[in-house]
């Protein structure tokens, strides 16, 4: 009994003095030895309120009041601090003398991200050695093998947490400063170990957007440098979810994204569009060299046709220079227009094409200035609705009693065209539009500004060319070959086009005619086939349709 008593005494005590630990160990007269590790790795200065040995939940230590200094060239405030971080150790190896982590909890972590004027990241120097911050983004930063990726990696531990994180992102870069915050951060990486590949869970609300994200899935084998296998994880934007799959090797990267559907309604960002459009089979895949990013694949299905492109963009400059190729397939043009314009005149039809362009720079001057291209457009089997090209003309002709179908609109069978961008320009060229009452064929100019400038040639049909030539003196003697040709000015813009008749070119033709039958007239009379009454009589009947008296 005695020896029962001496062992639960000696149990008590070593509780105890177990207990007591927390209280006896003082870990912070050692931050002098493990704060410079903490601070080369960051290459930052920190700042510890206090750390302690905890005994439950689990044998560690907990690191409170825990900072990260700003870096000077971007402010003096903190760059991330949080409540607490708490470490636990495995209690079976450390006492054969490991330390194997069991677990990392960070609990309430702030992290405020800068862009500053010139375009740099506060964020592109954590890590870092000895590398300055750029004083200007003339190209963009490169992931440092020293950075936070590195320190992931050479972390042995089974589970890393992060609760009741918040991290702010602000970028004054631009002329109106914007500022988006995720709230509420949750994350979970579990098996984060040097050649295992670690399990990822991330959960947020984006503000002011009050969009739900997550992300799930695994990455990995982690090694010392930047470079990783495979990447395979679920994106979920709201409402929207995407498969991202790809890998790493130094400075390149090889990242494929997908989803079956999108509903642009659904998108974080405002797109210039008049109503939801529905992306269906969305695909992406891109690759990156150092500051090359390279369009390998884009494909979506939209309005029933299918969009492909490829192309690529040198990142970092203000106006990165670009180049790229897209083409269409079986698209239906109508709705397209109607989701993307509100515009009194409208084109539907099934559209296909394709258009090869470079440029530099995104914003409208620098498209006006240095965007140039070209390609070939057809549309088939559809209707211009809010103008009636051969009601314009025959109106400008004052021709009464002709009937040229609907009011407001022109069916046709095929519009087709070469065209080629420049200086804000498009220009069309062998325009060609074909329909049961006319064939068109010409070309000209629509500005960026939606400027038109077009002369487009209507040859009628041998019936309506009768018809118009009834009751036209001028068109009379225009027909050739049994068609009338009107030589149509298009002007305006795409919102307000004008129409007007090109008579030069009108009165020309009449010229031809005269001329025409002139020569005749005199080839008859050397030949000896035409007597000098018959051709006053052919005079006669000439002026006669010239005046129509």
């Amino acid at each position: 009994m005695k020896i029962v008593i001496g062992i639960g005494v000696l149990l008590a005590v070593l509780v105890g003095l177990v207990l007591l630990l927390p209280f006896i160990v003082d870990l912070n007269k050692y931050q002098d030895q493990y704060r410079p590790l903490i601070e080369e790795a960051l290459n930052r200065k920190v700042a510890l309120e206090d750390i302690r040995l905890t005994i439950w939940p689990r044998l560690g230590a907990r690191v409170a009041g825990f900072t990260v200094v700003e870096d000077p060239a971007f402010g003096t405030g903190p760059f991330a601090s949080l409540s607490s971080v708490e470490v636990g150790v495995k209690l079976m190896p450390l006492l054969s003398g490991k330390v194997e982590v069991e677990e990392i909890t960070l609990r309430a972590p702030v992290i405020t991200v800068i862009k500053n004027k010139n375009g740099v990241l506060n964020a592109s120097t954590l890590g870092r050695k000895g590398v300055a911050a750029p004083e200007t983004p003339s190209r963009a930063p490169i992931p440092s093998p020293d950075g936070p990726l590195k320190i992931l990696a050479l972390l042995a531990v089974d589970r890393v947490s992060i609760t009741g994180g918040k991290v702010t992102y602000r970028d004054v870069s631009q002329a109106k400063p914007v500022e988006y915050t995720l709230q509420d951060l949750e994350l979970l990486l579990q098996s984060v170990r040097l050649g295992q590949t670690p399990s990822l869970h991330l959960a947020t609300l984006v503000q002011p957007l009050n969009l739900p994200v997550s992300l799930d899935g695994s990455f990995g084998p982690l090694k010392e440098t930047v470079d990783i296998d495979a990447i395979n994880l679920q994106l979920a934007l709201g409402k929207t979810a995407f498969a991202i799959t790809g890998k790493t090797a130094g400075s390149q990267a090889a990242i494929m994204m997908t989803s079956p559907v999108i509903n642009t309604a659904n998108l974080p960002m405002a797109l210039p569009l008049k109503k939801p459009v529905e992306v269906k089979n969305f695909k992406l895949a891109v690759e990156t060299k150092g500051q090359d990013l390279g369009l390998r694949d884009l494909s979506f299905e939209l309005f029933g046709g299918t969009v492909t492109a490829q192309g690529g963009l040198v990142s970092g400059p203000a106006a990165p220079p670009f180049n790229g190729k897209l083409a269409l397939q079986s698209l239906q043009l109508g709705p397209a227009i109607d989701a993307v314009v509100e515009t009194p005149v409208s084109i539907s039809g099934t559209a296909g094409g394709d258009l090869s362009v470079k440029g530099q720079g995104f914003a409208m001057p620098d498209l006006t200035r240095a965007l140039e291209g070209a390609g070939h457009v057809a549309v088939k089997d559809g209707k211009i609705d809010g103008v009636n090209l051969l009601q314009e003309a025959v109106s400008i002709l004052k021709v009464a009693g002709v009937s040229v179908g609907e009011a407001r609109a022109t069916a046709f069978s095929t519009i087709e065209t070469d065209l080629a961008i420049k200086q804000g320009v498009v220009l069309l060229q062998n325009l060609l539009m074909d329909s049961h009452d006319f064939q068109a064929t010409g070309g000209g100019t629509i500005g960026f500004d939606h400027a038109l400038n077009m002369t487009v040639n209507l040859r009628l049909s041998e019936a309506l060319s009768q018809q118009v030539a009834g009751s036209s003196p001028v068109a009379r003697l225009a027909v050739k070959e049994g068609r009338l040709t009107l030589p149509l000015l298009i002007g305006g813009t795409l919102e307000a086009p004008s129409y007007g008749l090109d008579m030069k070119g009108l009165t020309g033709k009449v010229q031809e005619q005269i001329k025409q039958k002139a020569e005749e007239a005199i080839s008859g009379l050397l030949k000896g086939t035409t007597k000098p009454k018959d051709l006053e009589q052919e005079g006669k009947q000439l002026l006669k349709g010239l005046f129509g008296r």
